[in-house]
Formats: C-alpha cells, sequence, structure tokens
C-alpha cells in the first residue's frame, strides 16, 4: 500500500484529502505542520509527499530544505499544493526538488488525485 503525506494545516482541507486518498486505497499520513512532516517522515517514509507552503512557525520552503537532511526523503516526490500564487516562491520550491507546484483554487480533489497518481506508478 503506498504512504502519502499531507502537510496541511487547514483541518476540514486535510481531512477531505485524507478521506478522498484512503477511499482511493492509500495509506495517509498527516501534519498539520513542517516538524509534524519531518518527524512522520522519520517514522514512516511516505512514497509522496503533499505540502502546503504557508504554514505555522515554517514554511514549506523551510520543509523541502530540511527534509533533504532525512536519510531517503530526498527521492520522495513533492507536491506543493497551495494558495500561494507567487513566482519566486515556485521557483524556489523547484529549485528545492519539489516535483509539481499547484494552486489549491485551481483543482479539484479528484484532479488532485490523478496527479499523486501519476507520480505513485
Amino acid at each position: 500500500m503506498k504512504k502519502i503525506l499531507i502537510i496541511e494545516d487547514e483541518k476540514i482541507l486535510s481531512e477531505m484529502y485524507n478521506f478522498k486518498f484512503t477511499k482511493e486505497g492509500y495509506k495517509v499520513l498527516t501534519g498539520m505542520d513542517v516538524e509534524e512532516g519531518l518527524e512522520k517522515i522519520k517514522k514512516e517514509l511516505p512514497d509522496l509527499i503533499i505540502l502546503d507552503i504557508l504554514l505555522p512557525k515554517e514554511s514549506g520552503l523551510y520543509f523541502l530544505e530540511k527534509r533533504k537532511n532525512i536519510s531517503g526523503a530526498e527521492n520522495v516526490p513533492v507536491i506543493v499544493l497551495s494558495n500561494f500564487d507567487d513566482k519566486e516562491t515556485k521557483e524556489k520550491a523547484f529549485q528545492l526538488g519539489a516535483k509539481d507546484y499547484m494552486i489549491k483554487s485551481n483543482y479539484n480533489p479528484k484532479e488532485i488525485l490523478e496527479k499523486i497518481q501519476s507520480y505513485l506508478k
């Protein structure tokens, strides 16, 4: 069973994605901030990470920098899913290893599921 880590501080969104992905047969791990996300990776390396940029305490960009220090995590695909649509932030996310940068409001849960499935093949 493939594992997806969702790092999202909006509880309702996290729960919605958790429900959708679990229903599709994935094991879902969640974190509300960078610290929780990094701890989840250390305990149970996921197959894919969905990352918000605007998080409490530290940003998603900080997460991308720190995950490189966790053995095996540097090879896990990260899809940024955020409403923060800033050119410099997008460029920095890609420089730090993000595979995709999606604006939440442009995609419905089914489209997001299709995108993650393409990365998990």
